[in-house]
């Protein structure tokens, strides 16, 4: 008997038609040890690759505003049009280009005695603004003149890198090599051989669930900046793939 060995994947196996059709059966064969690094079908490897980029904010972002109540509809609307006025000359008083600025929720509605009696007993006004900064320094200080002007509500303030497509670009790149890194090294533990790339996919990232980094790159082109009691740290940009690879017996 001879020593080759094959696996014969037909096509058009079973046809019991006749006669069969034209089309020739696919067949597809392997001897092993004769054939050394050659990907086979069906044999494959698939895993995540993830990177993270460490950058310095260059971008504050502020979602200030108030809240106030008043016994009637017109006293509501002055009052909020009047401390939102005061807001804005914070803006102006402080040179914020127009286009960093943007109300962000602008409401006016009834407020009731109880859920059961919808009996209204005066109106609540609400205004958010979102104000971005550019110069670390100017944060507590604006924040300290929005409040002293008027707001009473400090939703949000957050930081964030104008290079954040660039880094993630970045992020990507060493997401793919750290999955091609972990592909090699398993399919070397099982005495195989890594082949060509059959499908890479970007997963997205689950926030509850940071992944578990298999590259981390800091950017060193930016630094993080500490103000007279503010501190920018670093913004994390990262990418998650999924990456399906041949094997080919050794």
């Amino acid at each position: 008997m001879p020593r080759r060995t094959l696996l014969l994947l037909l096509a058009l196996a079973g046809c019991q038609a006749s006669p069969c059709p034209r089309e020739a059966p696919t067949v597809i064969a392997w001897t092993p040890g004769e054939q050394s690094g050659v990907a086979v079908p069906g044999r494959t490897i698939t895993v995540a690759g993830a990177a993270e980029v460490l950058t310095a904010p260059d971008t504050f972002e502020l979602t200030i505003g108030f809240d106030l109540q008043a016994p009637d509809l017109a006293r509501a609307r002055d009052d909020s049009r009047l401390r939102a006025r005061a807001l804005l000359d914070v803006i102006a008083k402080r040179a914020i280009p127009e286009t960093d600025v943007q109300t962000q929720e602008l409401s006016l509605q009834p407020r009731y005695e109880s859920y059961e009696h919808r009996k209204i007993v005066g109106y609540q006004a609400t205004r958010l603004m979102v104000v971005t900064l550019h110069d670390l320094d100017d944060v507590e200080a604006v924040l300290y003149d929005m409040l002293a002007a008027g707001a009473n509500r400090v939703d949000r303030v957050q930081f964030s890198s104008s290079a954040t497509g660039e880094k993630r670009a970045e992020a990507r790149v060493l997401a793919v090599q750290a999955a091609r890194d972990k592909a090699q090294a398993m399919a070397g533990a099982l005495g195989q051989l890594l082949g060509e790339p059959l499908r890479v996919e970007e997963v997205t990232l689950d926030p509850w669930r940071p992944p578990t980094m298999n590259n981390m790159a800091l950017n060193n082109d930016s630094v993080a900046q500490i103000g007279e009691t503010v501190a920018s740290g670093r913004v994390r940009v990262q990418a998650n793939v999924s990456v399906t690879f041949a094997l080919a017996h050794q």
